[in-house]
């Protein structure tokens, strides 16, 4: 059986986890009564959700307008990886595995071998980046947070090893972003920022033997928290704005650009003898899945395919 692992990389506190957890949140709405679905198997997932929950009581405790204390993410792990695996079923019969692999914040900046292994293995990653210090805080902390240089040190070691196992996709997460998806004009300023500091990164992926596809999008892990200000280090703090509801925003679209991508891997594969039959029907199944996930998820309000 076919398994499809996701790497997240990313600096601490950057939202991996809590992005990873805003998915969980959402995956419930799409295993739907059709005949596909896509279930999370772990036990780790499950606090995960826990996790989730416990983060939204919190905001929830919080009144309007003040500033949110700094444990509002969710807790990061303190082991290197931590696999959150999904069955992709089928009448109710498992056909592929799609596992998540969080990671601790600390390995990207680390430069880790078995970080980098993960990343080579990989069917996609999640680079996670904190929109915040991107847009208010000076270039040398979005270095030292963000840490785009490792980033692309990770990626160059994975693209340029010239091993044939090598990520299909790559998506750069932008998280922490209330505030510039409000706007269009907000929007364009956080493409330039992105692009001043990632679009050396892009390039070079272009540049390798085989090029993956590179997407970056903004997601809103809590849409009634916002950046407020600089404390006195220079450092983000955000604040809880009246809100109706709490959910999240674009937080389901890095699940359609795995499975859109994991359809036309499968494309690719038609032509090989003796597997065709088989490869049909599972990008068949694929395909009544992304439909029913698509039918409940608009294009984010911030995505650009590189």
């Amino acid at each position: 059986m076919d398994t499809y692992e996701v790497v997240m990389i990313g600096n601490s506190a950057v939202g991996k986890t809590s992005m990873l957890s805003a998915l969980s949140n959402e995956l419930e709405s799409y295993n739907l009564s059709g005949r596909v679905a896509l279930e999370p198997t772990t036990h780790e997932f499950k606090e995960l959700q826990e996790q989730w929950k416990k983060m939204l009581r919190h905001v929830e405790s919080q009144k309007p307008f003040t500033t949110l204390s700094p444990d509002i993410g969710i807790d990061a792990t303190l082991v290197n990886f931590v696999e959150h695996k999904f069955d992709f079923k089928v009448d109710d019969s498992v056909e592929a595995n799609v596992l998540f692999i969080d990671t601790r914040g600390g390995l990207t900046g680390e430069l880790n071998e078995k970080l980098i292994a993960r990343v080579n293995n990989a069917f996609g990653v999640f680079c996670v980046v904190d929109a915040s210090v991107l847009m208010e805080c000076r270039a040398s902390q979005n270095e030292d947070y963000n840490c785009p240089k490792y980033v692309k040190k990770i990626l160059k070691e994975v693209y340029c090893d010239g091993d044939d196992k090598q990520p299909y996709f790559i998506a750069f997460v932008l998280t922490k972003c209330e505030k510039y998806m409000a706007t269009g004009k907000k929007q364009r300023e956080l493409s330039v920022a992105f692009h001043k500091v990632y679009d050396n990164i892009v390039n070079m992926l272009k540049k390798v033997n085989k090029p993956p596809k590179v997407y970056v999008l903004a997601i809103q892990t809590m849409t009634c928290v916002s950046f407020l200000k600089l404390d006195a280090r220079g450092w983000p703090e955000f604040q809880v704005r009246p809100a109706e509801e709490l959910k999240t925003k674009d937080c389901a679209y890095p699940l359609v650009i795995l499975l859109k991508n994991l359809i036309e891997k499968k494309d690719k594969e038609v032509g090989i003898l003796g597997r065709i039959g088989q490869i049909l029907g599972f990008i068949t199944d694929l395909r009544d899945y992304l439909g029913e996930v698509d039918a409940h998820i608009e294009i984010p309000t911030f995505y650009e395919e590189l």
